[in-house]
């Protein structure tokens, strides 16, 4: 799950604006009967029978609003975790490369997101504005791919959502998935216990230019930073 960046080039010793995707046509609003009605009895099954999740920092989720969730990504499980966990609906965006086979369909209609990330993806942040203007919520792993997550560098997708949707970013902490669910295996480890931490939401500071490439490499290493340090203190031992 990830985010590009914005289109932008640079000319000289300027810079071109990141040009904002058109917005002639707003995507249909998102019925989410599917959270409402499934997402407790998966969760059930989730914690209970599949794997063991430990769940903190729920009382930093805002009830309303646009929001952002902006987590590290080391494991395959970071999305439906965050999706499920989650007490509000949350559309994260998705690499197009997990909507072939039977997975796509079911990836619609929970509403996620496809998105391409070998190119400015226009429609993937346009939807996403969308569910933003409508006070709505975005999962984003903006390192871009799994690695380490360790959330060394991010892609300034999610800065250009964050200050054209107006909205807080939400740190998420993925712990542990990483060994839940290793590279290569098909199914969750539940031996291995992993953690999901929810932050306290922050504002960015809208830059004069918004649609500066500069101004949004600067939002985007300021999320990064912020990420980094909730992991850091999700990491620590109770009452550190």
């Amino acid at each position: 799950m990830t985010t590009g960046s914005p289109d932008a080039t640079e000319a000289g010793a300027g810079q071109s604006p990141v040009p904002v995707p058109p917005r002639g046509a707003a995507s249909r609003p998102y019925r989410d009967v599917v959270h409402r009605v499934l997402k407790p009895p998966l969760r059930l099954v989730v914690n209970r029978a599949i794997m063991q999740v430990t769940l903190q920092g729920l009382e930093h989720v805002p009830a309303t609003g646009p929001l952002i969730f902006a987590g590290n990504h080391s494991s395959l499980l970071d999305g439906p975790l965050v999706v499920i966990e989650s007490p509000r609906t949350v559309r994260c965006l998705v690499k197009s490369e997990m909507y072939r086979g039977f997975l796509g369909p079911l990836l619609r209609i929970a509403g996620q997101i496809p998105v391409d990330r070998g190119r400015p993806d226009r429609a993937a942040l346009h939807t996403a504005l969308d569910e933003l203007g409508r006070g709505g919520t975005i999962g984003v792993f903006p390192e871009g791919t799994r690695g380490s997550g360790e959330v060394q560098t991010v892609q300034h997708g999610i800065a250009y959502l964050a200050v054209h949707g107006r909205c807080l970013v939400l740190p998420v902490a993925c712990i542990d998935t990483g060994l839940a669910l290793p590279r290569g295996a098909r199914w969750p480890r539940r031996s291995v216990p992993a953690r999901v931490v929810f932050g306290r939401p922050f504002d960015v500071e809208v830059p004069a230019n918004p649609r500066s490439r500069r101004a949004l490499a600067a939002v985007a290493e300021d999320i990064r930073l912020r990420i980094a340090d909730h992991l850091v203190a999700a990491r620590l031992p109770p009452g550190s």
